[in-house]
């Protein structure tokens, strides 16, 4: 019988989430907010496109400069993970700029050699603490369509500087000031901080980790599972012919950010895009066409993109400050884990064949939890607001009154969340005609989902079904 049930979820998930749709436009991004806007991509764009603003030469005791660079970075992360609370977020992030100031200034004006190497280790520090702090921004100031855009940026902008870093001739001085351009950016945007634009009452909300958010953590894992792994597989290593050839796989991202504002999909379509390019890459590769692997493995960045974006928008509705903390610690310390149980695995195992199981395994675990994405995210009760321009807090979320009785007592029906969808708006006198443009669907589609509604409960029409979970409210006249 469990079995059963969870095939018919499955199905009906697997058949409802493609039509899962976006209405979030770029006319959403607010001028006023554009500091914070900037902030979280700025932050992550410079420590992610590190091998191009720093020489890869050993510095001390044999490791080379990007790897302490990133030491520095993990450690000034650590540091202001400590310190920063809900209400000094906007002093904290002050405070990171300035760090980061501090250690730029002499980077950019000494000659190579220790005195210059401490002033990168310095200004790294302070990079880690703009990460963790406009982390904080990023959930609880901006909006849907900011966050969408601002990691948009961010996965297009690393690519861009990584291509970047294949050209030789770029000289240290041109590498120097764009690494100042790009740091000067992150500290004025860090500096406008101010403390009133951070929602107060965050602090002790009633915050729960919702299935929502193991769902985003999940994603985030699997990204960072496929690319670790695929850092020994010769599918993510090849590298274009040429310059041109690596430039036109911006291409196949800028697609996919056409796909969420032009043709409203749903960010589901671009974690199923995520899977399917990291597979096709393999299967490039061993068809002898190298050049066709490289471009689907740098697709598969649309993971982070869906990854981060999802993970804001949750940790947004159902967390307080003290959880998001909590949550950047696990996400840390969970993807430490892999990197670790990854570098162990390589020394018993090539590398190409534990890539493929591993993102063959994570794409079928994707599907499998269909039924739970549908419930708990893309077709979730609250999921209108993914497609709105902010989600709502989570203490204003429905949590009692008829409403929240109806919400309870159709958990334990058999419907899907789409049904459950279509049968809550009815309770709340909707026609299908009003329904129809609420779920992105054609009124015929709505009076599909309305019979098998009322097939699944063994009712007739919607008075029976008001007179069932109605809580008493009269059944609106029309159809």
């Amino acid at each position: 019988m469990l079995k059963s049930h969870y095939l018919s979820a499955l199905t009906a998930s697997l058949r409802e989430l493609p039509g899962a749709r976006e209405a979030i436009s770029v006319r959403g991004v607010r001028r006023r907010y554009l500091p914070y806007f900037f902030a979280f991509p700025l932050a992550m764009i410079f420590v992610n496109a590190e091998s191009f603003f720093f020489s890869p030469a050993p510095a001390a005791g044999g490791l080379p400069v990007t790897a302490c660079a990133y030491l520095a970075f993990t450690a000034g992360a650590a540091v202001f993970f400590a310190c920063c609370r809900e209400g000094s977020a906007a002093r904290m992030s002050r405070a990171a700029a300035v760090l980061a100031a501090a250690g730029l200034v002499p980077w950019l004006l000494l000659p190579a050699g220790l005195p210059a190497f401490v002033c990168l280790l310095v200004l790294m520090a302070g990079i880690g603490g703009c990460v963790f702090c406009s982390s904080f921004s990023f959930v609880f100031v901006l909006n849907n369509a900011e966050r969408l855009y601002g990691s948009a940026l961010m996965l297009l902008a690393i690519r861009f500087f990584k291509l970047l870093a294949l050209l030789p001739e770029i000289s240290p001085l041109v590498r120097k000031a764009a690494a100042l351009v790009l740091a000067a950016a992150l500290a004025v945007s860090m500096l406008r901080c101010r403390q009133q634009d951070f929602p107060a009452g965050r602090e002790a909300g009633a915050a729960r980790f919702d299935g929502g958010v193991w769902l985003s953590v999940f994603l985030l894992l699997a990204y960072f599972a496929i690319r670790i792994t695929g850092f020994y597989a010769p599918a993510f290593r090849c590298r274009p012919a040429s310059f041109l050839l690596g430039a036109l796989e911006l291409l196949p991202l800028l697609a996919c950010v056409a796909v969420l504002t032009v043709l409203r999909r749903s960010v589901w379509t671009l974690c199923n895009v995520f899977f399917l390019s990291s597979l096709l890459s393999y299967a490039m590769w061993y068809a002898g066409f190298p050049e066709a692997a490289h471009m689907f493995a740098e697709l598969k960045e649309v993971g982070f993109l869906a990854a981060f974006y999802l993970i804001g928008c949750v940790t947004n509705r159902f967390c307080d400050f003290r959880t998001h903390r909590r949550l950047v610690f696990l996400c840390m310390a969970m993807t430490g884990a892999l990197f670790l149980a990854v570098e162990l695995l390589q020394l018993r195992l090539p590398g190409t064949p534990v890539a493929i199981v591993a993102a063959s395994a994570l794409f079928a675990a994707f599907l499998l939890l269909s039924p739970a994405f549908s419930k708990y995210l893309f077709l979730a009760d609250w999921s209108q607001e993914l497609r709105a321009v902010c989600m709502r807090a989570p203490q204003s979320a429905p949590a009692g009154g008829a409403l929240g009785r109806q919400v309870s007592r159709l958990d334990g029906t058999a419907l899907s969340p789409r049904e459950k969808q279509v049968a809550l708006l009815l309770l709340q006198g909707l026609t299908l005609r009003q329904i129809a443009p609420e779920l992105k669907l054609t009124p015929a589609t709505v009076a599909t989902y309305c019979k098998a509604v009322y097939k699944k409960l063994g009712i007739n029409s919607r008075a029976e079904l008001f007179l069932r979970f109605g809580a008493g409210a009269e059944p609106p006249v029309g159809p």
